[in-house]
């Protein structure tokens, strides 16, 4: 790895490429996907440090495209909102962003590849899933200037973690002890040149400098899922996630061991899983502050586990596993128990209309899904549940598998994550097995709701919850097919 980096950042970063920086260029580029923070930013601060040395500007480029399969209103107004913040701080540190915002009247085809023409070297950050990382190898092997990829959301980078770990307590036992070193990042780069303001192949949208009746406006124009809406509750602004974390501080942290389990308890949740997907927070940042807090040192614990060794682990594996959306990553003593009883009778099945709009006999379920529908976010609690009914309530595995993948990644602002697919994988079998062979679930554990109800106001919650308007949305005939990675445009047909 070139001399240029720090040695934090550069057990962070890929060479993707072997070309050599372009002479004559007029900028470094950084290309930021899922790490949209102008501070604590590995892969910004790579690209700064790579600048420096070659005594040119580092331009940031983001760019929000409308051909996502999952591309709506709601996911637009929260990247839009997150590339807003992001101008904003890179302002700040002296640092030129050029975003662009994709729509019928402002499509630049190939726009990052014509970007990176004009690039001495381009930096990005390193996303754990395979859909993100295949348009960077792929632009490395369009482009003659060197194309870095940089670990930007994980506490401890992959390459410092030894190949082959099979179990969470061993993943543990691996982090743990290097949670130190990568938390030694240098601080925030500053850079040596004054900000890019040169020719560029295409116009900036500047998000930051737009008012919200021009992004709307703008969004509105987007080829995009107008039915799904955005949700006020999870506004992507940097005074929003300044709140939330004071609020993980002062409010959730204090009582988070014992309360974590309580849908209806307002302080069970720190509601930053959206930021952190989108990399507006990482996990360093929010792994100091609770650090430094006053409270239970059991809820301390409890709270950076979940942050650290879950998260984190779900990232490893995402990171190691060729398809890790696929039903096929699940064990295959789970697979084999729910082929063994794929034929059983379901006591009903429902339409993807029911599905999607939490229209069951069954309140708990509605609840949870109308969550996920009108907020975007569902309570971890309630998730386990949630995937386990799904099974019994679609006519085989794989459609079963296909539906929730689904339901989580059009509706969640976290879905199409390494922590959402795992907890799913702990949905279909990949923890304990249930105590004896059941129809249908074979020996996958069920799941009640009989605990979850005597929690202190959750039946009320849950009543409350089941009856909730939400949006209507457009329902497809078909879903993807999350059957085998290898098919992206595979999809299966929902029978109810």
């Amino acid at each position: 790895m070139p001399d240029d980096l720090p040695t934090p950042l550069r057990t962070r970063t890929r060479a993707l490429n072997d070309a050599a920086p372009r002479p004559g260029a007029r900028y470094v580029l950084c290309w930021l996907r899922q790490a949209l923070r102008a501070t604590d930013n590995p892969a910004l601060d790579s690209a700064v440090s790579a600048a420096n040395a070659l005594g040119l500007p580092c331009l940031v480029h983001v760019g929000i495209r409308e051909d996502h399969p999952y591309a709506s209103d709601r996911l637009h107004h929260f990247l839009a909102g997150a590339t807003a913040t992001l101008e904003k701080g890179l302002a700040a540190r002296g640092i030129a962003c050029a975003s662009h915002l994709q729509r019928p009247s402002h499509d630049e085809p190939d726009l990052i590849a014509r970007l990176a023409g004009d690039a001495a070297l381009v930096v990005t950050d390193d996303p754990p899933m395979p859909a993100g990382r295949a348009p960077v190898e792929r632009l490395a092997a369009q482009v003659d200037a060197p194309v870095r990829a940089v670990d930007a959301h994980r506490m401890v980078p992959l390459s410092l973690l030894r190949d082959g770990i099979r179990t969470t307590k061993g993943f543990r036992a691996a982090h743990k002890p290097l949670r130190d070193d990568p938390a030694a990042l240098p601080d925030d780069i500053a850079p040596d040149h004054p900000p890019y303001d040169g020719p560029l192949c295409y116009t900036p949208d500047r998000l930051g400098a737009r008012r919200g009746t021009t992004l709307a406006k703008w969004i509105a124009e987007c080829r995009i899922d107008h039915t799904l809406p955005p949700v006020a509750r999870f506004e992507a602004s940097q005074a929003r996630l300044d709140a939330l974390v004071d609020r993980l501080i002062d409010t959730v942290l204090p009582v988070y061991k014992w309360r974590r389990n309580n849908p209806a308890d307002d302080a069970s949740a720190s509601l930053l899983s959206p930021y952190l997907h989108f990399g507006m927070i990482g996990p360093r940042s929010i792994a100091a502050r609770v650090a430094a807090a006053e409270a239970p040192a059991n809820c301390k614990w409890k709270f950076l586990d979940e942050l650290l060794t879950w998260r984190e682990w779900f990232a490893y594996l995402a990171a190691t596993q060729d398809a890790p959306t696929s039903y096929d990553t699940l064990p295959k003593s789970a697979r084999e128990t729910l082929a063994a009883h794929a034929d059983d009778p379901r006591a009903v099945l429902y339409s993807l209309d029911d599905l999607i709009h939490g229209r069951t006999d069954d309140e708990t379920w509605n609840a949870a899904q109308r969550q996920f529908l009108a907020d975007g976010y569902m309570h971890n609690n309630l998730r386990m549940y949630w995937g386990k009914k799904i099974i019994g309530w679609t006519p085989s595995p794989e459609a079963a598998w296909s539906t929730a993948c689904y339901l989580n990644d059009r509706l969640s602002y976290d879905g199409r994550d390494p922590a959402t697919y795992g907890n799913m994988g702990w949905v279909f079998g990949q923890g304990r097995p249930a105590y004896k062979e059941n129809p249908v679930y074979g020996w996958i554990a069920p799941k009640s709701d009989r605990a979850l109800r005597k929690r202190p106001g959750t039946a009320e919650w849950l009543a409350r919850e089941a009856q909730r308007e939400g949006p209507t949305v457009a329902v497809p005939d078909t879903v993807p097919d999350y059957t085998n990675d290898k098919s992206p445009h595979a999809t299966i047909r929902h029978e109810g």
